[in-house]
């Protein structure tokens, strides 16, 4: 059984737990693959966790001159501003109770689980990220060597934007267990700052897998034991 709603203009489906638990994970799919609620519930489906899962649409991106600052940027602050609402209609529709919930993401739905555990949006209980974004100026980088932008000139003004999303510079209060799922074949630009993010958070674990690239289009099984085991 799925159920579709809408939070704050946040289209979501949500599927139920097996045997009744009444807790709640959110989930945030990629900017790529999978790229909807619906290709993420069946790309992690975590019908090991007893729990709700109610996995949430990304707003659009911005819109404005600077793909980075009135894009990406805009796009991330949305969803993290939309969590509250997210959980409370987790709570009146799917009668999810009132405690700490987990996040999950991948890529930029990583940077808005983190995100929203850094700035404790809503008591989380645990955190597993795919993938990740930690930081703007990665996804810029990343964005350039696959191709989706041809260059970016940080400006004072770009980087003091950005400043607010960096994940990184406030991993000390990343306090809930965090579980970081980082591909064999991750951009190289996420490389290492994932894994100064693992380093950096008090109560963090990174473990590669084999075979994944960007994309959560392989491997998903692997993907999936690890966050259920992570989360149950």
């Amino acid at each position: 059984m799925v159920i579709a709603g809408e939070a704050d203009g946040v289209r979501f489906v949500a599927t139920p737990p097996a045997r009744g638990g009444r807790r709640l994970v959110l989930v945030w799919h990629l900017l790529g693959e999978p790229g909807t609620p619906e290709a993420m519930a069946a790309a992690l489906p975590l019908t090991g966790v007893d729990a709700w899962r109610l996995y949430a649409a990304l707003p659009p991106w911005g819109e404005g001159p600077d793909r980075m600052v009135d894009g990406y940027v805009p796009m991330v602050a949305s969803a993290v501003n939309a969590i509250p609402a997210l959980v409370a209609a987790a709570r009146d529709q799917l009668g999810c109770h009132d405690g700490p919930v987990d996040l999950v993401g991948g890529s930029a739905g990583g940077h808005i689980a983190l995100t929203a555990a850094v700035r404790r949006a809503v008591p989380v209980r645990r955190v597993a990220v795919v993938n990740p974004a930690v930081r703007v100026e990665a996804v810029a980088e990343a964005s350039i060597a696959a191709g989706a932008l041809d260059s970016y000139t940080w400006t004072d003004t770009a980087r003091a934007a950005v400043q607010p999303w960096d994940v990184l510079a406030r991993a000390d209060r990343l306090d809930a267990p965090l579980l970081i799922l980082r591909g064999e074949h991750e951009y190289p630009a996420f490389r290492p700052v994932q894994a100064a993010l693992c380093a950096a958070a008090p109560n963090a674990r990174l473990a590669d897998v084999p075979g994944l690239a960007h994309m959560l289009v392989t491997a998903q099984d692997v993907v999936d034991a690890e966050v259920t085991a992570w989360l149950a």
